[in-house]
């Protein structure tokens, strides 16, 4: 019979995964927002929804103890990216060499080198974000969407709901949009805060973002249309013509505002969060030709 010292601990299990904290001396930090996920149900739920083969490359973000990753090794290739660099030992335990870990922060970590162009399928993200990153993080990874088929992320409930809020909602915001406009998003489901420890003090929830390739937007239009969305969300429950002349970048008075909402055929008296992600992507190509012309 085998030692169960030797066994590879389970970092789905509550009590294992305490255990291991321990040997290892690790605590979690307040300042990098460490929650761990302690359910093996979601934990196989995330990869499901990845819907991994055999033939696939996997990138993880924030990757913890290794809850997720154990399920993920699966594919070909695994990736996570961590910046702890005690969590970097502790994933030696819970997934040995089966993972290539990198300590570093997504925000900074160079993405596209990460994200080889070996031959085979784009890319899959797997992440659970911390709260306090949830917007930049999920910013840097879109600019590596080319690379990327698809991405499934775990945030707060409440901002899984603004991201996949439809027009006409008061949830929407700029980064809505955005998401709308590089992929397919879609709710897979709630997650308990009961699931994680330390318990945060708010549920979660997971997303599906299927890339659209090829890119509806090109890197110019994508700078464009980053700025005109944070012009039109800027200020809350103003009408877009007035956002917009607010919007010092776009340097719009409220006529030239209004001149181009009628151009691209948009009530000007409409608020933004009334908008679809294609009026958006008018109103940005248009202050593009503008700008050329």
């Amino acid at each position: 019979m085998s030692d169960p010292a030797d066994r590879t601990p389970d970092a789905a299990s509550p009590a294992q995964l305490r255990a291991l904290f321990r040997r290892c001396g690790f605590r979690p930090r307040r300042s990098f927002g460490q929650t761990f996920l302690i359910d093996g149900n979601i934990a196989r739920k995330i990869v499901s929804a990845a819907e991994l083969t055999p033939e696939d490359r996997v990138l993880e973000v924030g990757p913890g103890g290794g809850a997720v990753t154990q399920y993920l090794t699966c594919a070909r290739r695994v990736v996570a990216v961590e910046i702890d660099p005690v969590l970097v030992e502790v994933l030696k335990e819970t997934v040995g060499e089966r993972v290539e870990v990198v300590c570093a922060d997504v925000l900074t970590a160079p993405l596209e080198e990460i994200l080889s162009e070996e031959p085979g399928p784009r890319w899959k993200v797997v992440t659970n974000l911390p709260y306090s990153i949830t917007g930049p993080a999920i910013v840097r990874l879109l600019q590596a969407r080319e690379r990327i088929e698809r991405m499934v992320i775990m945030v707060q409930m409440e901002v899984a709901e603004r991201l996949v809020a439809a027009p006409g909602s008061r949830q929407r915001g700029w980064l809505t949009v955005l998401v709308e406009t590089l992929t397919e998003a879609r709710l897979v489901g709630r997650v308990s805060r009961n699931c994680f420890w330390p318990r945060p003090k708010v549920d979660s929830a997971i997303l599906a973002l299927t890339v659209r390739h090829p890119s509806p937007v090109s890197r110019a239009e994508e700078a464009r249309l980053t700025r005109v969305l944070k012009a039109a969300f800027g200020t809350r429950r103003k009408l877009v013509v007035n956002a917009l002349a607010q919007g010092s970048e776009l340097g719009l008075t409220r006529e030239s505002a209004r001149a181009l909402l009628e151009q691209c055929g948009i009530e000007p008296g409409l608020r933004a969060e009334a908008l679809a992600a294609e009026d958006f992507l008018r109103l940005a190509r248009t202050v593009g030709e503008r700008a050329e012309g």
